[in-house]
């Protein structure tokens, strides 16, 4: 038995939620109490009695990109399938393509919109990091203007196969997201709503924002024969001061600090 073995195990399909509920905050919780090692069911809607006043919760606000991309090559008139990563300050993309047969520097993409309709080419320049292609738009747009008009929201592969449905671009987004950058949404703070996060201030539980955008990694399998020679890609993240501060004074009061995903 190999190291991975240890975490592989057998999901079925139809335990896999594929829309969400109608109210985000009814999601069923796990509650493990590791003073009694008990263990109770709830939901999340329970928060404002399962914590206490006193302690902070950490959440994510980054902002998920529509950074699924579709398009057609057109010296080969064959469909292809990117994923936008980053831009640089020249207006480079760096992305991950998936098509039959080889691109070539050189090669353009035509995007396509959800109408399917051709919006902007898109000139593969070289090799990036990791696999990628680095690419130019023929916009001077910034990248996610761009991406508003021609992307889609990259859900994993096990919610309706990947494919975006209608709604999807405001469902898999936190509701307190402020920052874009993330290919992926920070899942367990999808199951908060203003009325909730209202009702955690009004007990006195606290809130702390930090940033981390969630890379293109959350969707790689893990393929190497052990965890040690798995090559993560970096994802960027950001702590400001007041956050530390308010973390800080939790920690010193004695309450406990709660990180959402």
């Amino acid at each position: 038995m190999s190291e991975l073995d240890h975490y592989d195990y057998e999901l079925p399909r139809d335990l896999v939620a594929q829309e969400p509920l109608r109210s985000r905050a009814d999601a069923r919780l796990m509650v493990v109490d590791r003073r009694t090692q008990s263990i109770a069911h709830h939901h999340v809607r329970d928060l404002p009695e399962i914590l206490a006043p006193g302690d902070c919760l950490v959440l994510n606000d980054t902002q998920v990109v529509p950074a699924q991309l579709f398009g057609t090559r057109q010296q080969t008139g064959g469909r292809w399938q990117g994923l936008f990563l980053a831009s640089d300050e020249n207006g480079i993309w760096q992305v991950l393509a998936k098509t039959r047969g080889k691109v070539a520097p050189g090669e353009t993409v035509m995007l396509l919109d959800e109408e399917m309709r051709e919006v902007v080419s898109l000139s593969m320049i070289g090799r990036g990091e990791g696999g990628s292609w680095l690419a130019l738009p023929d916009s001077d747009e910034p990248a996610l203007e761009i991406l508003q008009r021609v992307g889609r929201v990259p859900l994993p592969h096990y919610i309706h196969g990947g494919q975006m449905r209608p709604g999807d671009r405001e469902r898999y987004q936190t509701v307190y997201a402020q920052h874009p950058g993330a290919v992926a949404a920070p899942t367990a703070g999808l199951h908060f709503t203003p009325e909730l996060l209202a009702r955690l201030k009004q007990r006195g539980i606290g809130s702390a924002f930090v940033t981390l955008h969630v890379g293109v990694d959350t969707f790689r399998p893990i393929t190497s024969p052990d965890l040690d020679s798995h090559v993560m890609h970096s994802e960027w993240g950001r702590l400001e001061h007041s956050a530390a501060d308010k973390i800080a004074r939790c920690r010193a009061a004695g309450g406990r600090i709660v990180a959402v995903g």
